[in-house]
């Protein structure tokens, strides 16, 4: 029999996400928590207009989130539950129109634009790139630390896991934030010392954060670009999730520095999702929207080797996760 086609009016429909984006910023689901409430009530704690906001809540009752026990009353479900803030890992502060990534989904409007090769969809949209938004707000520079550090508390302990830390002396963690992924290494391998290399921002919380988790007094906290020589050396220099967010000569570039920054024996090991190991849909999706925010690309083991290959490094070793994330052992070419 042929095979049924994908309901392409489904697929295109921009409604639903956008009113789950909506909800999701205005926290109606924090407000519900408890129990149903009127629609005046619910507006007037999320900031909103009952009316406008009534509508969007009655369409995603027809949807399963939300209920509507009685006429302009709602209250939760399973469902609507899932939006609310407290839930770890959770989506809402990924769907937030007024976090970073909320805001950055808004591009996916100028992708055309993009396609056809007339400007990058975020710029167009917003009039700046992604990078300079951050650079300009406070707030959603803080937005996208804290979701790029939800994310690598979950990567981190397989990470550590999975590689024989103990062969080094010294290991530099660049880009890493506040130190997630270099602290989970460090309660792992006792004897290494640590360095962290990250821009002045995320690297304000890192000494704090460093302590808290045992390892502050074997760190050392450098504030540095990626794409400047970095001041220190190390015997494995890491990028964990780095690479996709820039496109290939940048990549190279920043691959570049990390290979200068190691020692006579050292190596780089670069932490990325592959779709070697069978995640196209996420790998795919993923690759979509580092085009759309920042011009970048996700890449195959084949790619990422000829990138590290520009850069002077050679790929040696590959370890897969169960994640779908790969560690990639790069010798420089000396």
């Amino acid at each position: 029999m042929p095979e049924e086609p994908a309901d392409v009016w489904a697929m295109a429909d921009l409604a639903l996400p956008f009113a789950v984006r909506v909800v999701a910023t205005l926290r109606v689901a924090d407000v519900v928590r408890d129990g149903p409430l009127p629609l005046d009530e619910i507006a007037r704690r999320c900031g909103a207009r009952p009316d406008p906001l009534g509508r969007v809540l009655r369409f995603l009752v027809h949807r399963d989130m939300f209920a509507e026990p009685e006429v302009d009353v709602f209250g939760p479900n399973a469902t609507s539950d899932a939006l609310r803030s407290d839930v770890p890992e959770g989506p809402q502060p990924w769907l937030d129109l007024d976090g970073a990534v909320g805001r950055a989904d808004l591009a996916f409007v100028e992708l055309i634009e993009q396609v056809r090769g007339h400007h990058p969809a975020y710029t167009t949209a917003f009039g700046r790139s992604f990078w300079e938004d951050l650079a300009h707000s406070p707030e959603l520079a803080d937005s996208f630390d804290s979701l790029m550090e939800t994310k690598t508390h979950g990567l981190a302990p397989a990470v550590a896991a999975a590689h024989d830390w103990s062969r080094y002396r010294t290991i530099a963690d660049v880009g890493g934030g506040k130190g997630v992924l270099l602290a989970e290494i460090l309660r792992t391998a006792e004897e290494p010392r640590g360095v962290l290399a990250e821009l002045e921002g995320p690297a304000r919380h890192a000494p704090e954060y460093l302590r808290d988790q045992g390892v502050g007094k074997r760190t050392e906290v450098h504030t540095a670009n990626f794409f400047e020589p970095l001041p220190f050396r190390a015997d494995a220099v890491v990028l964990c999730d780095v690479l996709g967010d820039w496109d290939d000569a940048d990549a190279v570039r920043i691959l570049t520095r990390c290979a200068e920054a190691t020692t006579a024996d050292g190596v780089v090991l670069v932490v990325e999702l592959l779709p070697d190991t069978g995640r196209m849909s996420e790998f795919t999706e993923i690759d979509l929207r580092m085009l759309v925010y920042v011009e970048g690309r996700m890449r195959d083991l084949e790619r990422t080797e000829r990138i590290a290959e520009r850069a002077g490094l050679t790929v040696v070793d590959l370890t897969p996760l169960d994640s779908g994330y790969s560690i990639m052992e790069c010798r420089p070419q000396r």
